[in-house]
């Protein structure tokens, strides 16, 4: 993962893989977000409570030697950087984890109905 770049990296890969879809999939992924949302944080809050720890991930960046090359083409050696993703533990309070997974995990039905309308409202405005 790439920590603060990952939101950016997130909408880049959506763009890509909307620019090849179809209106009635596009309309279906812009009314399906708070869905994936609450799935992944639900998965996300799992993760926290099974390991009885969230996890903290920042990009730091880190210089190391290179080879670069000139306007000639000529390779020299020189400093580079690059940014790597760094992972702490984190404590959590568990009683307020699981009370927000078990909040989330009832909304779930409610979000799962409105994606279901929405997938076919879109079907019936976009069809295929």
């Amino acid at each position: 993962m790439i920590g603060p770049m990952k939101p950016v990296l997130a909408a880049l890969a959506a763009l890509v893989v909307l620019s090849a879809c179809t209106e009635q999939d596009m309309c279906i992924y812009r009314n399906t977000q708070d869905l994936r949302a609450a799935e992944s944080r639900i998965q996300e809050l799992e993760g926290n409570v099974a390991r009885g720890y969230a996890i903290h991930r920042t990009t730091e960046p880190y210089t190391y030697t290179g080879v670069c090359r000139d306007k000639d083409g000529k390779p020299y050696e020189c400093t580079k950087t690059d940014f790597r993703t760094v992972e702490k533990p984190v404590s959590i309070d568990i009683a307020d984890q699981r009370a927000q997974l078990a909040a989330l995990r009832s909304q779930l039905p409610a979000l799962q109905e409105k994606a279901s309308l929405a997938r076919s409202q879109c079907a019936q405005l976009y069809p295929e």
